[in-house]
């Protein structure tokens, strides 16, 4: 028996939407990243939600914007209009940027603070339905505990979980592995040659990352993205949620020169995280004619360890 999983492509990656199809695509080998979580997709629980007054202010300012929530997801109606509001914000200069970019990080609002929470039963309603409003505290003074006052309210808009995953995480499952079909946003599912051709015209160092990523994922390496530390990829012998990364990697593109304080900057990076950096050049191939992704075997991957060696000098005293 063989499992399919099924992905859809958003533009900036590969979603995995099926809760079941989440759970056993990160359980088989750390595939994936939760939309709503650090790394694990959480499963729902039949509790409601708590929340700071500034977060559910900000999805009630999302729900006038873009309707039910139901709706939004089935559509993607949000990733679809990213490239228009783009737009709209470069070409509307500084006071309509104001009015469409929702602030984030303020906890004030203006004049919908107490005409969002209704007063209604609880038996009307599903606990997922439902989420607990905690006020704001900006202030380590505050003596937060003893004034809270939570309340609970309907939740409009419910994001829903799902496990990102990555191009050359995708890739891999649907080249290397053969379990997994990708879906475009008309619901076409794309072969092998038709996504790689899509991934490479995303990224124009696709060929490279995946070149790095199937290798050390034959290693028997759980390959995760590394951008936190600076790097492209962190490697796990047994994954995040056992033990921490033992390697950053770092890929030296084709023509590409070496710039060493940034290099002296990883390692001081690598060694207080007690780490090791790992420069890998992709070699290409000496075949001429090339068909991709069909000859990716021909090519190989030079690897090279760095170390941060602290010298420690021991002053013998002389007699």
């Amino acid at each position: 028996m063989q499992i399919i999983f099924t992905g859809y492509y958003n533009g900036f990656g590969v979603e995995v939407r099926s809760v079941d199809e989440m759970n056993l695509l990160y359980n088989m080998g750390c595939f994936g990243k939760g939309t709503s979580s650090r790394s694990k997709p959480r499963e729902s629980q039949n509790v409601p939600a708590v929340m700071r007054k500034r977060q559910f202010l900000k999805r009630m300012c999302w729900c006038k914007k873009y309707g039910d929530s139901k709706k939004s997801l089935e559509s993607d109606t949000f990733l679809k209009d990213v490239n228009k509001l783009a737009a709209k914000i470069l070409s509307d200069g500084e006071k309509q940027l104001k009015k469409d970019v929702i602030d984030l990080v303020s906890s004030e609002e203006s004049g919908e603070e107490d005409d969002n929470c209704d007063m209604f039963s609880l038996e009307n309603y599903n606990k997922e339905d439902l989420v607990v409003i905690i006020p704001n505290s900006d202030s380590e003074d505050d003596d937060y505990f003893a004034n809270l006052k939570p309340k609970c309210c309907v939740n409009k808009i419910k994001i829903q979980e799902k496990l990102m995953l990555s191009k050359q995480e995708s890739f891999f499952l649907l080249y290397g592995l053969g379990c997994l079909q990708i879906l475009n946003n008309y619901d076409n599912v794309l072969n092998i040659e038709q996504c790689w051709k899509l991934f490479q015209e995303d990224d124009k160092y696709f060929l490279e990352k995946y070149v790095v990523y199937h290798y050390f994922r034959s290693k028997g390496y759980v390959v995760k993205p590394g951008i936190k530390f600076g790097g492209n990829f962190l490697l796990y012998k047994e994954g995040p949620s056992v033990n921490h990364a033992d390697f950053i990697v770092l890929i030296k593109y084709a023509g590409e020169e070496y710039d060493w304080i940034s290099i002296f900057g990883h390692l001081r990076v690598a060694s207080t995280t007690v780490k090791e950096i790992l420069i890998v050049e992709v070699i290409q191939p000496n075949k001429e004619e090339l068909q991709l992704p069909k000859d990716l075997k021909e090519y190989s991957v030079r690897e090279v360890l760095l170390s941060r060696n602290n010298p420690v000098a021991i002053n013998d005293e002389i007699e």
